[in-house]
């Protein structure tokens, strides 16, 4: 029997999960929290996918962290965003410690958990970016902010006009899509392209607006109604590149 928890109740349950895991350095603990294939998409630039519980606690490894003189992480309290019976978006984060409690690290993260069977698990971890000190720049956040916000509307004013080269201009790749139990990357703007060009759907009632901002990346919340007045709910990773903003994967509910 495992000596680590392996089932969830809840998305706040894996949530804090993933952070007791974290504190107890055992990869195959921290694997446990997750539903595959997962992944983590990080505003500043990196991807990073496990396509299985084994690959994840395979590429689990602290020592870079210790060697900066971290020993604690502490979790930010969770709010669901957005939520569905199998799917839920919780606006979450940490901040990392040092023995003297002075913080080293911080990041701003929205966790895409999912219930694909019956046990909740983080299916994707949607990144600002890390930064140190654990203070906010407020006034490069808020044009972080501002920048995302006009790239997602761009975004789907062209999924509105089925114009797919312009979405696919507005996007990093692979740009990743999370369902629920799946992960699907779509490797290049062409292949975007076709998929936008071959909706028949418009949008309408678009709301969009900030949820997590951070200098170089910022999760961006969309609410949208389709032609038969469907609303669907969306979190978007947004990151800046050189001097250009990016978005790098959406979850939809």
């Amino acid at each position: 029997m495992n000596e680590y928890k392996t089932h969830f109740d809840t998305p706040e349950d894996a949530y804090f999960g993933f952070f007791e895991a974290d504190a107890s350095q055992n990869g195959d603990a921290w694997a446990a929290v997750m539903s595959y294939p997962h992944v983590r998409v990080d505003g500043s630039g990196q991807t990073v996918y496990y396509d299985t519980a084994r690959d994840y606690a395979d590429n689990a490894d602290w020592t870079s962290r210790v060697a900066t003189g971290w020993v604690l992480t502490r979790g930010r309290e969770p709010v669901r965003l957005h939520e569905s019976p199998n799917k839920v978006h919780l606006v979450g984060g940490w901040t990392r410690y040092n023995a003297d409690d002075d913080p080293i690290l911080w990041n701003r993260v929205t966790y895409i958990v999912t219930k694909p069977a019956d046990s909740w698990g983080i299916q994707a971890r949607f990144a600002l970016g890390s930064y140190y000190d654990g203070r906010d720049d407020e006034t490069a956040i808020a044009q972080a902010a501002e920048a995302a916000i006009r790239q997602v509307r761009r975004y789907w004013d062209a999924l509105d006009k089925n114009d797919g080269d312009a979405c696919a201009n507005l996007c990093r790749f692979p740009l990743i899509e999370v369902g629920v139990g799946a992960v699907t990357r779509i490797e290049d703007g062409t292949e975007l392209a076709q998929q936008v060009n071959e909706r028949t759907t418009s949008v309408s009632n678009l709301k969009v607006e900030a949820a997590q901002s951070g200098p170089k990346g910022v999760l961006v919340a969309v609410t949208a109604d389709d032609a038969s007045g469907n609303s669907e709910q969306s979190i978007v990773v947004v990151g800046k590149e050189a001097d250009t903003w990016q978005i790098a994967g959406i979850s939809r509910i």
